[in-house]
This record gives C-alpha cells, structure tokens and sequence, in this order.
C-alpha cells in the first residue's frame, strides 16, 4: 500500500543528501588548492630549526594577518601540518610532493636547501608556484612558477671577500663549510677569487653534523691554518656549536658569515662574544630598525604570536609572505595560479617599507632582491657598514 508519508520523507531525506553532498563538494579544494572560502598554501610544520621554523612561521604570520583582515576577496589562507621526517633532501621532496600531489596546495613558500631543485623541477611539471625559496642554489630566470629571494651566493661571495681584503686588508682567509651545495659554493668561490683580491686560502673544513654538540677538534683544525679571519657558510645551528668552541678556544681573530646566517640569534652563544663579526645582512635589524616594514613585523609578530623572540628570520618570512598576499590581491576573486603569476608579474615597485629595495617583477623577472649590505657585530647586534650594495 502507497504511504504517501513515507514517500515525503524519503524524497526530504534525498533532497537532504544531495544538498549536503553538493555544499561538501564546494569546500572540497579544487585541483589549484582553492575553494569559495579557502586558499590552501604549503608551508611546513616546525621541525626543530632556528631559521627554517622562523621562516615557516613569518609565512604564516603574513597569511594570519590577512585572515585577520577577512582574508583575500573572501578567501582565507590554510595549510597542513606536513612535517619532514629528517634534512635529508629526497625527504624534503617527498614532503613537497605530498603537498603538491595529496593536499592539492595553491603554491609552496619557502623550500630550501640541496632538494629545492627537484622541487621546482617537480613543481614546474605540475604548474605549482614555488614561492621564494630561502637560498641562492636555485635561479628563477627562464622560470615561470618559481619566484626567489634573497641575492645569489655567487654575488655575494665576490663583494664579500674583495671587502675582507681590500677593506680590511686580511690576506689569510679559511673557511668552515657544510659540504652540500650551500657550503660548497662558497668555499669554491673563496678559492676561485683568491688571486683576484689578494689573499691566501689557508685552510677549509668541512662541519658535517647538523646539529652537532662540540666542534672544538673542528675549530683547533681551522686555527692551525693561521688564518687572519674564518668564514662561516654553514647553518645556524652549526654556527653556533662553532662559536662555543672559538669562546672555549679563547681565539680572537675575524668570523665572518655568509647571508642566510647572518642573524644576532645563530651568531650568539654564552659566554661567548660574537662582537667584530662581518656578514653580508639582508635585512635590517629587526630589534632596532624604526624602518615602517620592520615596525610592522614587530607588532604583527607580538600581536600573534606574545614572547615571540624577533629575529631575521621571521622577518624574511613575513615580509616575502606579504608579497604573496599582494599577488593574491592582485589576481582578484576569479584566482587561478596563471591569474596570480600574471599578477605577481605585474608588481612594480612594491614598497617593503624598508625591509629590502623596492621590488618589480615582469615576466622575465622573478628574481625579488638583489641587494644587501655588510654589517659587523657590535655589542650584540649587527650593524650595517655599507648602503645597498647589488653584487
């Protein structure tokens, strides 16, 4: 017998369903990591470094702070928890493509390190920006979803070591290198410009831990060179181990860092004074400096995240994650990845307030910052010595 009751239920029943299945349907990410409401952005969870967290968390600042605001043409910035298991470049990767592959991700920020190469290969495949990496081991030129940071390693080897020379008249330089591609470019480069500036190459060693504990036989190695000034192109945690040993060792001669590690935090260490350090700094100092963007950072970071210690890291996070929001902006609300790297390539002059020059891109330009300048340690807190320089 037809119950015309139970016929209305089944029927409100099916209208229920499909509803509920067609509004999911709608907050599931598309393929470009997109939905009505949401932007899905790859960025990593914490894996226990003092620079990569602190950049990973400045990304992530930046996109709170858009959230904050009601995000981007009502849109709000997400990202998962995917955390490496290790350093080791082919799990650096395998994390990327999971993001890239399983969690459908709009764009990856910050990757580095030795794997950020096959991660762009295999983003480039897959049409997935690749934003701002932080290293110099990789070029944007040619590239179209790929977009860098920071000066190339290269430049900044050449101004550093004609400076260490001809404007500090040292003429027996060493080095303590990590013995991937980072490290190794700049002891190669110190070699390939000795006879250029003028100065001996007394010695090289390389730091192969990580995170290691005591690098006194390290030091005593590099101190049996006799060098006038060690050069640093190892990573904060290796540089501080390193530190340590030279307080222990009570030496006195010149250190000097390259850029990524050019920070009060990984140059410090107790009972030690890192003062007449020389580096190559890419931002200001992020303490002190009254410049508007790094005013802006400070107050984002105590507002977000209270007790928060600033260092450049998290400046060099923030600031590079405010662009992708400007070319999130720009693309407007029908956002696609093509509409967003024609937006982003569309930048002119964008005002960082200080924290780097004016940035411009173009299609043939991905490249976001080509200067920086030497600074020297002195009473804990690095000092610039020179303008904007653009090797």
């Amino acid at each position: 017998m037809h119950n015309p009751l139970l016929s209305r239920r089944t029927l409100w029943a099916l209208v229920l369903c499909v509803t509920a299945l067609a509004g999911a349907a709608a907050e599931q990410p598309s393929p470009e990591g997109i939905t009505d409401a949401t932007i899905a952005i790859g960025v990593e969870a914490g894996v226990g470094s003092l620079s990569l967290d602190g950049e990973n968390q400045g990304f992530r600042l930046a996109f709170e702070e858009a959230n904050a605001r009601g995000g981007v043409h009502g849109r709000r910035f997400v990202w998962s928890d995917r955390r490496r298991k290790s350093g080791d470049p082919a799990e650096v990767l395998a994390v990327a493509r999971q993001m890239i592959d399983d969690d459908h991700v709009f764009a990856l920020v910050n990757f580095s390190g030795p794997a950020i190469g096959d991660i762009a290969a295999y983003a480039r495949s897959q049409r997935v920006p690749v934003m701002f990496p932080h290293t110099a081991l990789v070029s944007s030129e040619g590239e179209r979803y790929l977009f860098t940071s920071f000066p190339r390693f290269e430049g900044e080897a050449a101004v550093m070591f004609r400076y260490l020379s001809r404007e500090r008249k040292l003429t027996r330089l060493a080095i303590a290198h990590d013995p991937n591609a980072y490290g190794l470019t700049f002891r190669d480069r110190l070699t390939a410009h000795a006879s250029e500036f003028g100065y001996e190459v007394a010695g090289a060693v390389p730091i192969t831990a990580r995170k290691p504990t005591d690098l006194s036989s390290e030091f005593a190695a590099l101190v049996a060179t006799r060098p006038e000034a060690i050069v640093m192109a190892i990573y904060p945690e290796q540089a501080q181990a390193l530190m340590a040993a030279r307080a222990r060792a009570g030496w006195r001669g010149r250190m000097v860092s390259a850029g990524p590690l050019t920070d009060e935090a990984s140059l410090t260490v107790p009972g030690g004074s890192a003062d007449g350090t020389l580096g190559f700094c890419h931002y200001p100092d992020p303490e002190r400096s009254q410049a508007p963007g790094v005013e802006r950072y400070r107050s984002a970071l105590s507002r977000t995240y209270p007790g928060r210690q600033v260092d450049r890291y998290t400046l060099y996070g923030y600031t590079f994650g405010r662009l992708v929001v400007e070319g999130v902006e720009r693309a407007g609300k029908a956002l696609t990845r093509e509409r967003f790297i024609d937006a982003m390539e569309g930048i002119v002059n964008w005002d960082a307030g200080g924290v780097l020059p004016n940035v411009s891109f173009s299609a043939t330009n991905h490249h976001a910052q080509r200067a920086g300048f030497i600074c020297e340690m002195q009473g804990g807190r690095l000092v610039a010595l020179t303008d904007w320089i653009a090797p």
